[in-house]
């Protein structure tokens, strides 16, 4: 076997757009008259790029390359290609080369070409008469034929002329101009379009469409149209402005047509706003030194009423009626940690929000657990300030100040820790008018808590257990309240009772380390100067059954009332063959009682069943319900859902009302192509509410 070394300008189709030192073997060569012949085996090959056939002619007085038979190309594991014959002009300048019985595969996007000839120049490969596709070659589930097309070396974006789509041998449309990425580099232009039909808003289309000049930000902007209703547009622009932080700033607007605004009873013709989000870290704390680090997130949202939320997202049913905006930052290091908060409510049930009691700002000090005097003395300083805002109502000003201190033991070997704290706590409240004759509050407490505890664990044979089970002693000692204190309006007052607190935690760790089991009780026990005995009782558990089975349960029982006040209960599955999630929640005072079961059980090997429920118990009705089929291949999947939920409206009236939209979805996918989505959903005012 003999080498021979050729200095090459740029090898074709992946292709070098640099000079390459590339090294020829081969088995049989000669020359003649500048003309090299390479015969019994060809192998091309340099750092990144592998090419072999059957014989190769090289000249040099042409500067071009011929092979013949065989032809093969692999670039790094990304790329591979087949041909019967290539032509390769090696002149700097052109670049170019002509290929016959072309083939080609592209290992990330899994697209492959087949075509009768290409011909490529420095910047694109030209193809007559091909046939692209993702899906199995011998027979593809999908394919797009096209006269010519046209493959941008730079951008890998594949022009196409003529296609015409084929759902297996099957003609379904034909396109006269047709392009996509045959990579996932972000790039501008239009996103996956979705179609649908409302019986009240009638035909609907919505077409995104993506803008992305440079890798620190991009935007999407989201046209749709309602013919029976109206038309609008949302945008998002998403932005990482170091590489401590991102965030992004959403805007839409939607106008309605006055005949739905008075047919609905609507409230408002347009629906407007806005939000924005900026999560970051190191804003200040490089300038305090290495132990610091601090934080800033601002969650800002404004709307005029919930339809803004509605059009966004025709299948979303996660509504809160209070959207809030908030604004936080922290500064901490070892000892201390500073932190500013706002919050910033919108009642989406009013149609003012001049009576929405805001939070802007609260102040936050807090020094951290530290010894003082002697090593077993730890103490800690919490101090904050709230201001209750709001345009039309009571306002008021709060501060909070908590001190406690603790001298504590260690006994028989560590096995029993023994402690003393004394805590003192003050709050001053000042309102803006005169409430019951006061314009403020006062209120002042000292307490002492005794503590005993033991913390254990022991390893078993098959698993590790750890135990902790310890009971507070809280004395109150003195108390002294001035003015008058609005308990309802404003932050609870901190306040303790003369109580023994009972507190048991128990963790169960399997061979490998992995917790199996997690287990949390508490008890306060109240004495005679409180009205009752036992306040609720706390109970929380996680268990990993098997490595497929969870249950988990955290539970409020009260005493006083003889019933569970508040319970979410939690139960998982998933094997191989689906999954399966059922979840109780229940809250007393938060007026919360529902059900929700999920589950998804693959039918075929790429063909699954699946389905949700969400209903309410005290109001008897369901709140959402959605059953759906799916079938994913790796060229392509679909997604067909028959949906139904209760999604809010305002009124004329300024009273919050609802809407129960039943829909049918559909969602189709050709990788890497992309999809459309369609929605078919009828709307009507739900029973009962």
């Amino acid at each position: 076997m003999r080498k021979i070394y050729l200095f090459l300008f740029a090898l074709p189709f992946f292709l070098m757009a640099e000079i390459q030192n590339v090294e020829l073997i081969t088995k049989k060569v000669k020359d003649e008259n500048g003309t090299i012949f390479a015969e019994g085996g060809v192998v091309i090959y340099s750092e990144r790029y592998l090419i072999t056939a059957d014989r190769a002619e090289y000249s040099a007085q042409t500067n071009s390359l011929e092979l013949f038979g065989n032809v093969n190309f692999f670039r790094d594991s990304d790329e591979a290609a087949r041909s019967n014959y290539l032509f390769v002009d090696l002149e700097k300048d052109k670049n170019s080369g002509n290929f016959s019985s072309f083939f080609l595969f592209n290992r990330e996007s899994k697209l492959w070409v087949t075509c009768d000839n290409v011909s490529s120049t420095s910047e694109v490969y030209l193809a007559k008469k091909a046939v692209v596709s993702s899906c199995n070659v011998e027979d593809p589930d999908w394919k797009i034929t096209f006269t010519s097309g046209e493959l941008n070396k730079e951008s890998s974006f594949l022009h196409l002329y003529n296609a015409l789509f084929y759902a297996g041998d099957i003609p379904v449309f034909y396109l006269p101009y047709f392009a996509f990425p045959t990579d996932k580099t972000r790039r501008t232009g239009l996103l996956r379009p979705e179609i649908g039909y409302e019986r009240d808003d009638g035909l609907f289309f919505k077409q995104p469409f993506y803008f992305a000049p440079y890798d620190e930000w991009d935007l999407e902007i989201n046209p749709q149209i309602r013919l029976n209703r109206g038309y609008g547009f949302y945008g998002m622009l998403r932005f990482a402005d170091s590489p401590y932080s991102n965030g992004h700033f959403t805007a839409g607007l939607f106008g309605e047509k006055s005949s739905y605004v008075k047919k609905e009873d609507l409230k408002n013709s347009k629906h407007y706003g806005y939000s924005f989000l900026y999560d970051r870290s190191k804003l200040f704390s490089s300038f305090f030194g290495n132990s610091t680090e601090d934080g800033l997130m601002i969650d800002l949202k404004y709307l005029n009423d919930i339809d803004y939320l509605n059009l966004q997202e025709s299948d979303s049913d996660n509504f809160n009626r209070l959207v809030t905006s908030r604004l936080n930052y922290f500064l901490r290091d070892e000892k201390s940690y500073v932190g500013v908060y706002s919050k910033y409510f919108i009642d989406t049930d009013q149609s003012s929000n001049d009576y929405t009691l805001q939070e802007i700002p609260t102040l936050q000090y807090h020094k951290f657990s530290d010894s003082a005097f002697v090593n077993n003395f730890q103490y800690s300083i919490d101090a904050q300030y709230h201001n209750y805002y709001r345009k039309t109502g009571l306002k008021a000003q709060q501060f909070e100040f908590q001190l406690p201190a603790t001298l504590y033991w260690q006994m028989f070997d560590d096995v029993l820790h023994f402690g003393i704290s004394e805590n003192i706590y003050f709050m001053r409240i000042n309102y803006d008018n005169i409430l019951n004759g006061y314009d403020y509050g006062q209120y002042f407490r000292n307490y002492h808590d005794l503590s005993l505890y033991t913390d254990l664990a022991k390893a078993y044979e098959d698993f590790f257990h750890k135990i902790y089970f310890g009971a507070e002693y809280i004395i109150p000692s003195f108390e002294k309240q001035k003015g008058y204190l609005d308990r309802d309006e404003f932050v609870p007052i901190n306040t303790e009772a003369k109580q023994i607190v009972f507190k048991f935690n128990q963790y169960f760790y399997d061979s490998s380390g992995e917790k199996i089991l997690s287990h949390t009780m508490r008890q306060p026990y109240y004495f005679e100067d409180y009205e009752y005995k036992y306040a609720p009782l706390e109970n929380r558990i996680n268990i990993d059954v098997t490595p497929s089975l969870s249950l988990s349960n955290e539970l409020r029982y009260s005493h006083q009332k003889s019933e569970i006040i508040k319970s979410i209960s939690y139960a998982s599955y998933e094997n191989g063959i689906g999954t399966f999630q059922l979840s109780h929640t229940y809250n007393e005072n938060e007026d919360n009682n529902y059900v929700a079961l999920s589950a998804q059980s693959k039918i075929f090997k790429n063909s699954s069943l699946f389905g949700e429920i969400q209903y309410d118990i005290d109001g008897s009705f369901m709140k959402a319900w959605n059953i759906g089929f799916a079938q994913s291949k790796d060229c392509w999947d679909y997604k067909l859902v028959y949906k139904e939920d209760i999604a809010p409206k305002l009124t004329s009236s300024g009273k919050a009302s609802s809407v129960n939209k039943k829909g049918i979805y559909l969602l189709f996918n050709l990788f890497p192509l992309g999809g459309v989505k369609y929605e078919y959903s009828l709307a009507e005012n739900p029973k009962g509410l």
